[in-house]
């Protein structure tokens, strides 16, 4: 073995690290775990950047990469063989985020690279913030991706003549932040394993830290295993949207989908060449990353596994494909096909009939595209209600259970700590946290059991805890038990433990559940409404009115 020489310790500003990226110099080996911060840490990374705090150290491994095709946040292109290529050892969140937000674009789709300054914000712990791509844009929020180089500033300068004084210098303060800040960066060359497990356990790491079992594949992850097929490059990139795992299955279709005809011909017999399968998988990709950020945004959809029918994504992937993000009327109507099948039945002729009319149904204008998607659905919604006794997450029905109760935001009623080593403490918005991704990503029910039986309302939307119904003993606020679909009468009965008094739970909770699910069912689907505009603003929003003198 060669071993291990001497780290050579140094320093890199953010935009040689956006220089590196592009000339193929920085790799990313193919660890299990995928980019997992969420918008708050790239929002955290960039005020300690301009506020001069420590963000930790890169430690890379020079060694040589072959061409491969590279992705680094939303940055995609084709990288030449290299010699001296870095391989991140640790530092993959940062230099993810770094390398993702200074090379983001208006277009950009995931919120954790569309990072902006807020030049009026009066509390300076708050200036740096995300923002969907749905979402408008204030005139006075500068991109940290325009403060990174110094002729984008100076455009976006000159097109803001009501700057002030004191707005100017906070622009040249976040450039001057960006582009000189000093990350500390060890490089090592060699292949003594243990030797580099001995370096990494001796730095201190920022942020998200890599497992073990991680540490072993990136040493291990051979420089010329970097190119996957198609599909499990795609299911890579897509996973790292933290939506869910996609099957190859649901990609094919999306593939093909966005291509047009029938989505379920021969994927084999498809392209007629390498460029057309790369435009395609292009293509293809960036539409699901807007239908992602659309079913979270809007649809209130924030998993895969939460999500009711699988056709909506090659179908919302095809209309993406030609319409870009669904925006307007369309979105509005979108939103109500996915809720209004999801409760009266998408597929009634089966998924395969049903994909391949709806993915039909798509072309010309959006509007009338989702007209039409709304035409092809079974009659009778205005007659659903929930079914509680459905809590299986394989059930569409249960999906939508749980999808009523996250509507109400609940929260954490005991401590818990996500698969990354974050801590929550209590009181945390379960939808703020990572908590429900990792439940919905290993395959385990959200849902844990208050009392025995099989009904929703003895069940409560929370990480594992042994407690049970003693979860709620010590939280007797109203906002947190109505967070859980609970008020007081509920807690009182909660604390009977014979047969009577777990009926009567069971049934004032159950009305006060079936409550919030429909409603919230009917504001996503708007049932019996005319599919004209503005309807929103006729429903009421009191969902607790009739339920608090129940029995």
């Amino acid at each position: 073995m060669a071993g291990v020489t001497k780290p050579k310790v140094g320093r890199v500003a953010p935009p040689d690290l956006v220089e590196w990226a592009r000339s193929g110099r920085i790799r990313i080996p193919r660890f299990q775990r995928s980019y997992r911060w969420d918008a708050t840490d790239s929002e955290r990374l960039f005020d300690s950047i301009l506020r001069g705090y420590p963000i930790g150290n890169l430690l890379m491994w020079r060694k040589p990469a072959p061409a491969a095709d590279i992705t680094l946040g939303e940055l995609r292109f084709d990288a030449p063989e290299r010699s001296d290529a870095l391989w991140v050892v640790d530092g993959q969140q940062r230099l993810t985020t770094l390398i993702g937000a200074l090379t983001a674009t208006e277009d950009t789709v995931d919120r954790r690279f569309r990072i902006f300054y807020d030049l009026r914000e009066k509390d300076a712990r708050r200036r740096f913030l995300s923002a969907p791509q749905s979402q408008k844009v204030r005139d006075h929020w500068l991109p940290v991706w325009v403060a990174g180089d110094n002729r984008s500033l100076l455009a976006w300068q000159r097109e803001r003549p009501w700057l002030t004084g004191e707005e100017f210098d906070l622009c040249d303060s976040v450039a001057t932040a960006i582009r000189t800040y000093e990350i500390p960066m060890y490089e090592i060359e060699g292949d003594d394993e243990q030797a580099l497990r001995e370096i990494f356990d001796r730095m201190n790491t920022f942020g998200k830290t890599l497992k073990k079992a991680e540490i072993f594949q990136a040493l291990h992850s051979t420089p010329l295993d970097v190119q996957p097929s198609d599909l499990d490059a795609l299911r890579e990139r897509v996973a790292a949207l933290d939506f869910g795992d996609f099957s190859p299955q649901l990609l094919m279709q999306s593939v093909m989908a966005t291509r047009g005809g029938k989505v379920d011909r021969d994927f084999r017999q498809e392209f007629k060449n390498d460029e057309d399968r790369q435009q395609a998988f292009a293509r293809t990709e960036k539409a699901l990353r807007l239908v992602i950020d659309w079913l979270r945004g809007e649809a209130g959809i924030p998993h895969l596994r939460l999500l009711p029918y699988a056709l909506y994504v090659p179908v919302l992937s095809r209309f993406a494909a030609l319409f870009g993000r669904p925006a307007g009327r369309g979105s509005e109507l979108l939103r109500r096909w996915v809720w209004r099948g999801a409760a009266v039945g998408a597929a009634p002729q089966g998924n395969t009939v049903a994909l391949r009319r709806n993915a039909s149904a798509v072309h010309d204008d959006p509007v009338d595209s989702a007209t039409r998607m709304l035409g092809l659905l079974p009659i009778g919604g205005e007659l659903w209600t929930p079914d509680l006794t459905q809590t299986a997450l394989n059930r569409t029905q249960a999906k939508l259970n749980v999808l009523g109760l996250l509507s109400v935001h609940p929260v954490l009623l005991a401590p818990a700590t996500d698969s990354d080593g974050n801590h929550y403490p209590s009181g945390t918005r379960l939808d703020e946290s990572r908590l429900l991704a990792d439940m919905l990503d290993s395959g385990r029910s959200p849902l844990q059991s208050l009392v025995s039986g099989p009904s929703m309302a003895g069940k409560a939307l929370h990480p594992a805890n042994k407690a049970g119904p003693g979860l709620f003993y010590d939280w007797p606020d109203p906002a947190a038990l109505r967070s859980h679909c609970m008020d007081d009468r509920c807690l009182e009965l909660l604390h009977l433990l014979d047969s009577e008094g777990t009926d009567a739970f069971l049934a004032r909770r159950g009305k006060i559940m079936t409550a919030v699910i429909s409603d919230h069912a009917q504001r996503m689907a708007l049932f019996g409404f005319s599919d004209g505009p503005e309807a929103e603003a006729l429903f009421d929003t009191n969902v607790w009115g009739d339920t608090t003198d129940a029995a």
